[in-house]
């Protein structure tokens, strides 16, 4: 018998609903969801300044309300890191939520551990350098700035652990996004924690579920004369079917649309890898180039061939501050001599924020160069050109100041210059700085802790 795992979901915000068709149909045996980005965990901490009981992802109280009854229904373990910033506080509302609907003999267990946000300065003195792994600049823990969160990628042990302690539903913070999908491979299969190919194998079975849509057709260029634009919200999420040597088969939801071929595989298996022979990992380091696809029927790609070589030493640790605030505005230009207005108005604004403490300040021409950038070759004489301007300052109060001013360019600026109400009426937003450093597992401890209804 192959274990099965599903997935649904890929990002704070993605339908998790997708999950009950798998449920319903009894085509899982087990369901993850992967919640957490960098600026999900920016976003939830801006959730716990207003209310300290928040800091997860709202997706889990869906989980918990609409899926988890029939996940537990049918004795199939739930995984998520949605618990974010706050797992304990997540896993009580799921414990809420249980008891209002009378499901008695839930086990809740929630991961802890991997904010060290508190802990940075104790990890220099142990002697941790805490460089920046692109700079090899130092943390400074005094250079100001507002720390926003400092969270260590964890492994799959804990959840092994909790699944093995027969938890219905485990919720963590920040755990690397395939080892949510390997963890209950180990628990089933029992593998060992130094069989490399096995949990590579798992590794590359987790990366390629972890974006639900985009292995079965949606953001695919591979199958975009294949598959029906009305089925792209409706996708079947994919489902991995693994034997115990690793091998697997990646495929969809029984029965809901969607397309998985050889090509969105190979998509879906490159995106955000560096280095396809070294895709590192808490558990294991994955090497993509032994690896072979093949179609084995109907929505089905076989992947076998995996191997891997040994954890890394070190854990990443991304480390947000607060770094300054940023705000966008939108203006239209037309012809004639669309080029020469767009100067004029670079020229007007630089003199209109004259003496204010802007940062940066960096335009891009929506249409024409907004993706890619001094790579684009300009038109030489376009009909019209929508401007964006991008600005940052230390603080919002000098980004009100400078639209305030902006807006007294109303009926001064180039001939024709229109622009963007709601840009004008916008809030700044905050820029998250990111850190990404290093720190020796040693001194990284998770913790489980478990409730019952």
């Amino acid at each position: 018998m192959v274990y099965r795992i599903g997935s649904a979901q890929g990002f704070y915000g993605d339908d998790v609903t997708r999950a009950l068709p798998m449920i319903l149909g009894e085509h899982v045996d087990v369901v993850c969801f992967e919640a957490l980005a960098e600026l999900t965990l920016a976003i939830l901490q801006k959730d716990r300044l207003k209310d300290p009981s928040r800091g997860y992802t709202f997706d889990l109280n869906i989980i918990a309300n609409k899926i988890l009854p029939e996940a537990f229904k049918r004795k199939i373990p739930l995984i998520t890191n949605g618990g974010g910033l706050n797992p304990l506080g997540a896993a009580e509302m799921v414990r809420q939520t249980a008891e209002k609907l009378g499901l008695h003999g839930v086990k809740i267990a929630a991961v802890t551990g991997d904010d060290v946000t508190f802990k940075l300065a104790d990890l220099k003195v142990a002697g941790e350098p805490l460089t920046h792994l692109e700079t090899g600049d130092p943390l400074d823990l005094d250079s100001g700035g507002f720390l926003v969160n400092a969270n260590v990628y964890l492994g799959a042990a804990p959840i092994v652990e909790a699944l093995q302690a027969g938890a219905d539903i485990v919720i963590t913070g920040r755990v690397a996004d395939p080892a949510l999908y390997l963890a209950p491979l180990i628990a089933h299969y029992g593998w060992a924690w130094d069989d490399w190919d096995r949990l590579a194998s798992g590794i590359v079975c987790g990366h390629l579920l972890e974006c639900t849509g985009q292995v079965v057709g949606g953001n695919s260029l591979a199958v975009i004369d294949e598959i029906d634009p009305a089925d792209l919200p409706h996708l079947g999420y994919p489902i991995a079917h693994v034997e115990a040597d690793g091998r697997f088969i990646i495929t969809k939801t029984p029965g809901m649309p969607g397309i998985v071929n050889v090509n969105t595989v190979k998509e879906q298996l490159l995106y955000e890898v560096h280095d396809p022979a070294n895709y590192i990992t808490p558990d294991v380091v994955a090497n993509f180039t032994t690896l072979t696809l093949e179609d084995v029927g109907e929505n089905q790609v076989r992947v076998c061939g995996v191997t891997g070589k040994p954890r890394p030493e070190k854990l990443k640790l991304n480390i947000g501050r607060v770094e300054g605030y940023m705000r966008e505005l939108i203006f239209t230009i037309g012809c004639p001599e669309a080029w020469r207005k767009v100067e004029q108005m670079k020229r007007m604004i630089e003199k209109t924020w004259e003496g204010l403490p802007i940062q940066r300040v960096e335009y891009h021409y929506l249409g024409i160069n907004s993706l890619f950038g001094s790579v684009a070759e300009l038109p030489p004489d376009p009909l019209e050109v929508i401007v964006r301007v991008m600005f940052t300052a230390p603080d919002e109060g000098t980004l009100k100041t400078a639209v305030r001013r902006m807006m007294t360019n109303g009926l001064s600026g180039p001939a024709g210059m229109s622009i963007s109400g709601t840009t004008i009426s916008g809030d700044a937003r905050i820029i998250l700085g990111l850190f990404p450093t290093l720190v020796g597992r040693e001194h990284i401890m998770p913790q489980i802790d478990y409730m019952v209804v």
